[in-house]
């Protein structure tokens, strides 16, 4: 019997975009975290004229983020020299989103989204990557987003952050934010869950607009929760009022649902707050879960399964998991750069409950 067992195991791809690589998440589907993990290039493994990273390695006695490896130099031939390295920072790290690890808020000097660009500028910003989840708070002039959460699409290393997804809501604002903190997190994975409001159409099929990726799926039913500061009271008819999902958009810089809600008779267009009046204190608006529905056929309400399927197994589902992070820190090696579309292999191991004996 071996001192240890694999648990999981996969292949991945690095994505670099302007020098810089993304993190990559990859499930470990054990209940049980993983106390040895190695990654190896495949593609980069011995090739020639090309400088890189071609295996790290972390266990359970190092600290999270940190990992040991091998860098290679470029050589005219298929034998460059290897060199051990060691990162002490965005390299390998390992939770589970029912738990996952706190990060430090980050200050930042500028909110534009006055054009409804959402460029959020920072000196630092840390481990920030595209695809994370971040809430803005203390926003001085722009206290109507103070407490929001949003889903980054694009960021450019210790100089700013974009938050797309609100961005292509098509909501401006009176004024840009002067000062307020970005803190990261990592949402729980509990389903289904709640999504704020970037805007609503006045449309007889209401399109309503996030500010990062939703699960919601054709055929729920939601509920809108608006306050009567949104709209300048408006849109209070809607408020409370439960209505049916018809198609649901994901995609880079857009998520929104439809819904089976005619909101072309408000008369005035969906807007925020202004920021002297969230300063006395405002709910945000949201969309929450209501109850399941029958499953549609692809883009209709006409009914696809025989007998009908529901969308919603329970009042929630756990769907929360085990992640292991490969960070840029891995990558992102002076002189050691990896390369787009490189691939790279991995697997996680569980030490076997040997004990030490003793004499």
């Amino acid at each position: 019997m071996l001192p240890y067992q694999m648990i999981a195991g996969g292949k991945f791809a690095i994505s670099v975009s302007g020098g810089v690589t993304s993190q990559v998440n990859v499930e470990c589907i054990s209940q049980n975290p993983p106390d040895f993990i190695i990654a190896r290039a495949i593609t980069g493994w011995g090739e020639a004229n090309d400088a890189q990273s071609i295996e790290w390695w972390w266990e359970k006695s190092m600290s999270q983020g940190t990992a040991k490896g091998l860098l290679q130099s470029s050589a005219a031939a298929n034998a460059p020299a290897v060199t051990a390295a060691f990162v002490s920072s965005n390299g390998i790290s390992t939770y589970d989103t029912a738990n996952p690890p706190t990060f430090a808020g980050l200050a930042t000097t500028a909110i534009t989204g006055t054009a409804g660009t959402f460029v959020v500028t920072m000196a630092n910003t840390g481990s920030i990557q595209v695809g994370d989840w971040v809430r803005l708070y203390n926003t001085t002039g722009e206290l109507q987003i103070a407490g929001y959460s949003f889903q980054v699409t694009a960021v450019t290393a210790n100089t700013s952050i974009t938050l797309g997804y609100m961005a292509s809501g098509g909501i401006t604002f009176a004024a840009d934010a002067t000062a307020g903190t970005v803190l990261k997190y990592i949402p729980s994975r509990f389903y289904p869950r709640w999504g704020y409001i970037a805007n609503i159409s006045r449309a007889s099929q209401a399109v309503v607009s996030f500010t990062g990726k939703n699960d919601y799926t054709p055929g729920e039913f939601i509920s809108l929760r608006i306050p009567n500061e949104f709209g300048s009271g408006a849109w209070s008819s809607i408020n409370n009022k439960a209505a049916r999902v018809l198609s649901v958009t994901n995609s880079s810089t857009v998520s929104s649902i439809t819904l089976d809600l005619d909101t072309s008779g408000i008369a005035s267009a969906f807007s925020f707050p202004t920021s002297a009046v969230a300063a006395a204190g405002v709910s945000p608006a949201v969309v929450v879960p209501s109850s399941s529905g029958v499953v549609p056929d692809s883009g209709s309400a006409t009914i696809a399964q025989q007998p009908p399927g529901t969308n919603l197994r329970d009042a929630f589902d756990n769907r929360n998991t085990r992640i292991i992070q490969f960070g840029p820190g891995l990558f992102d090696i002076s002189s050691f750069g990896g390369n787009d579309g490189d691939i790279w292999m991995w697997q996680a191991f569980k030490y076997d409950d040997y004990k030490v004996s003793t004499v």
